[in-house]
């Protein structure tokens, strides 16, 4: 198997059999290895940046692994030379994560993988942002040319990396993905904890919990990904994606105690006060974040220009991930 590494020679890449070739950064995550395996399944030569040589065994068959990280211009470059189209994921998500190194691998990392692209005359970047850019708690109905007001470091990183790509529009198509909160296979870690503490009959409402909250499966994400690369009408376009729909908070805990057969939690507790006590025992923000959000966002951009269509209700994405939780929690 080829691997590429920093510091390796330079050696031109060629497309094989005329296949579409796609180059993915942080293949590694879990969105990653959910958009490679729909690519390998195309028939895509598929690249993929991973940060050691530990992870190749994590990769399908017959896709080339490249070893480095966004700060590896020389392996950029090599991977991004003959493709025909570059996946951006690779990101720091984490809000508790050191500021500095949130931007330099956000910003400073988006810039470097425009640069390879530049250079390697690259059709297409599609990149994964997120409507944290948006802010956490809006009143408004979200498109895409609402006001950008992130109210964290990671939603300020994205709205920075988003201004690099397009400021690189000459040199570099794009399309941006704003997606919204990712659930599905890979993801249940963060949502494990949710359904563990309801299970418990320990989950507290925050606030009224009338608040909007809003999904993603991440099929439904990698579709998105892959319709915005085959679509003309998406060149330097930015597009909303969810589910489609609005949940409020407590509306989702009762869907989910339904499906777990418990009873439904119904202690409402202040914002505030959940705050204090998540800082207390330790929990991660990020998580809270997400059931204090109040977003609507609108995707009929998505809809008419690339012809998105959800396909995973939260009936079927919730079922299999309440199915998932109690065959690993018996």
């Amino acid at each position: 198997m080829e691997v590429l590494m920093a510091g390796a020679p330079k050696k031109r890449q060629f497309k094989r059999n005329d296949r579409e070739v796609s180059f993915v950064t942080g293949a590694n995550g879990k969105l990653g290895r959910a958009l490679i395996v729909e690519l390998v399944k195309r028939g895509n030569e598929v690249r993929a940046l991973i940060k050691s040589k530990d992870m190749i065994l994590e990769l399908p068959e017959g896709v080339l692994p490249y070893v480095g990280d966004l700060s590896d211009t020389n392996v950029l470059t090599e991977a991004c030379e003959g493709a025909d189209s570059v996946f951006h994921l690779a990101a720091t998500v984490s809000e508790s994560g050191i500021t500095q190194e949130i931007l330099r691998v956000n910003v400073e990392g988006t810039r470097n993988v425009l640069d390879a692209c530049a250079k390697c005359k690259v059709k297409r970047i599609i990149y994964t942002s997120s409507v944290d850019v948006y802010g956490v708690k809006r009143k408004d109905i979200i498109t895409e040319e609402s006001p950008l007001e992130p109210q964290d470091r990671y939603g300020y990183s994205k709205m920075l990396a988003e201004r690099e790509i397009i400021e690189h529009k000459p040199r570099v198509p794009f399309t941006i993905l704003r997606l919204s909160t990712i659930y599905g296979k890979g993801f249940e870690h963060t949502f494990f904890k949710v359904l563990k503490a309801i299970e418990e009959g320990k989950m507290l409402i925050i606030g009224k919990g009338t608040n909007n909250l809003t999904l993603l499966n991440s099929k439904d994400a990698v579709n998105a990904m892959i319709l915005a690369r085959n679509c003309e009408g998406a060149k330097n376009e930015i597009f909303n994606i969810s589910d489609g729909n609005v949940y409020q908070q407590e509306q989702m805990m009762d869907i989910a105690a339904d499906m777990l057969g418990v009873p439904r939690p119904t202690i409402h507790l202040n914002e505030i006060v959940v705050k204090v006590i998540a800082k207390r025992k330790g929990m991660n923000t990020d998580e809270l974040r997400y059931l204090v959000s109040n977003r609507n966002i609108d995707i009929s951009k998505a809809k008419r220009v690339l012809g998105y269509k959800p396909k995973v209700d939260i009936m079927i994405g919730g079922k299999e991930l309440v199915d998932e939780f109690l065959k690993r929690h018996v």
